[in-house]
């Protein structure tokens, strides 16, 4: 598969390597002690004294901007979130809360969107830019696809899952490998292809030691009744439209409100973008509707894990994250 070696995926950093020889592990992690807005950092180990940029909590709700060419990039940004939620003993949750029209600024939203400029020029793919606090702790962080070029989800260059993996994993700290052989990590400094959607050893052991040496607490959720999760998503648009899912045992609970009766269509799609199954599909009177899903599907039995519910009514959407248990 063809590489791109100029097309350098941001950050556009101060690539100053600060790490002890022969060390054992390639990943590596921004360093940037200046609080404020950065789009640049030092390249450190996982144990360089000076630390390094980090979040100190789980949950990290990121909205999109569909101006330009975001329109229909939504499951392909999804799965680039799972791909790193779904790493084992690091607790970073990435969640999809819905759109917006922000922009590349300090604003307190964590925003993905289209556009040209924001520091990403020349061959720049797509550029990050972080909010930093003192001490290295992120606070916001943006992530910006150049205009310049044509972005895709069937798979053909410029794979928007591939670039978006690889841009929440500098979300999360993590600089560009050292690792030069294949297969290629995520993190790798060029792009090569839609193999960039899946995380390498590299990749899930850099976000392991980021979250060994800054731990962050597994998301929580607010407690309703007795003892059950409140939804892990509540996506609301201007008509009333919500939807909401928790875990439940054997399956998922959703739920969804509509202020006048409306033809809805609830569908399951998994991290991949592709259907799982309809679980509501018809005329729907007012009021809020509960639904529990056991993982049956179009194609026999869903196995447990992370997928993303969309309610559809009268041109309004509305999505959620589903996890799908035991």
């Amino acid at each position: 598969m063809m590489r791109h070696r100029s097309m350098r995926l941001a950050l556009l950093a101060a690539l100053a390597v600060a790490c002890s020889a022969g060390t054992a592990h390639a990943y590596r992690f921004i360093q940037n002690t200046n609080p404020g807005r950065t789009s640049s950092g030092y390249l450190v180990t996982c144990n360089d004294p000076g630390g390094f940029t980090h979040w100190t909590t789980a949950n990290i709700p990121w909205r999109h901007n569909t101006a330009n060419q975001g329109a229909g990039k939504t499951a392909a940004l999804q799965g680039a979130m799972a791909a790193w939620t779904n790493v084992g003993g690091a607790n970073h949750n990435l969640s999809y809360a819905g759109t917006t029209n922000a922009g590349f600024t300090t604003d307190g939203i964590n925003t993905v969107l289209w556009a040209r400029g924001n520091g990403c020029n020349g061959s720049c793919l797509a550029i990050t830019a972080l909010v930093l606090a003192a001490g290295q702790v992120i606070t916001e962080t943006d992530i910006s696809f150049s205009q310049r070029y044509t972005w895709n989800t069937n798979g053909s260059a410029y794979d928007v899952q591939a670039v978006a993996t690889h841009e929440f994993g500098h979300t999360l700290g993590l600089h560009h490998t050292e690792v030069t052989s294949t297969p290629r990590p995520t993190m790798y400094a060029s792009y090569f292809g839609t193999d960039g959607r899946t995380l390498e050893n590299d990749d899930v052991q850099g976000l392991q030691c980021a979250a060994s040496r800054y731990p962050v607490s597994a998301p929580q959720f607010a407690m309703q009744g007795a003892a059950e999760p409140q939804a892990m998503s509540d996506i609301r648009t201007g008509l009333g439209l919500t939807l909401k899912s928790r875990p439940s045992p054997g399956g998922a609970i959703l739920r969804f409100g509509l202020l006048r009766e409306s033809d809805v269509k609830v569908q399951v799609f998994d991290i991949a973008g592709r259907h799982v199954t309809t679980l509501v599909s018809g005329l729907q009177p007012a009021g809020e509707h509960v639904i529990a899903w056991d993982g049956s599907s179009e194609r026999g039995h869903a196995s447990s894990g992370m997928y993303f519910a969309r309610i559809s009514s009268g041109g309004e959407q509305a999505r959620a994250t589903v996890i799908l248990a035991d």
